[in-house]
């Protein structure tokens, strides 16, 4: 079980690196309960969060959830993408971020690659996960940053932003 801290920590960062008056529409993804939707809301974010896993949501109605996977097939424009602990979703959201020329800040729990499965086959290096996951970013011209949060478990955050020219 992962720090009951995280949410709050996670959107400390997310609100101090990309404040909700400039990125106000935010895509939650493999945001799983939606706790970190809860926590961004307060903040003035726009959120929505997106999960395969059916019935996670235990407050449907008072939040913006989809059952689904995210993706290119989904439209709608988002300022920011984000995911604490997204599993499978992690390189996703960095492509995607790619393809959308938006910002991306995501806290890696595990090595579990979608996108990156034809070149990262080494399953235990957690390491190794994230610098493949940085060269992608970087490959597709993005700053990427890191910061730690102080918190058990997996806590490190990357995050980046499309370079400018």
């Amino acid at each position: 079980m992962g720090d009951p801290r995280r949410f709050d920590l996670f959107g400390k960062l997310i609100v101090e690196v990309f404040p909700s008056h400039q990125y106000k529409k935010v895509a939650d993804i493999a945001g799983g309960k939606g706790y970190l939707q809860t926590n961004l809301r307060g903040h003035g974010y726009d959120v929505t969060t997106y999960d395969e896993r059916q019935g996670r949501c235990d407050r449907p109605g008072r939040f913006q959830y989809r059952y689904q996977l995210f993706g290119s097939h989904i439209k709608e424009p988002y300022d920011l993408l984000v995911g604490m602990h997204p599993d499978e979703a992690t390189d996703v959201i960095i492509n995607e971020a790619a393809k959308r020329r938006v910002p991306f800040i995501v806290c890696p729990c595990c090595v579990k690659p979608t996108v990156l499965q034809s070149v990262f086959r080494d399953s235990h290096n957690y390491t190794n996960w994230i610098i493949q996951l940085k060269a992608l970013a970087e490959r597709n011209g993005y700053e990427v940053r890191e910061k730690k949060l102080r918190m058990m478990g997996k806590s490190l955050v990357l995050y980046g932003w499309p370079r400018k020219g």
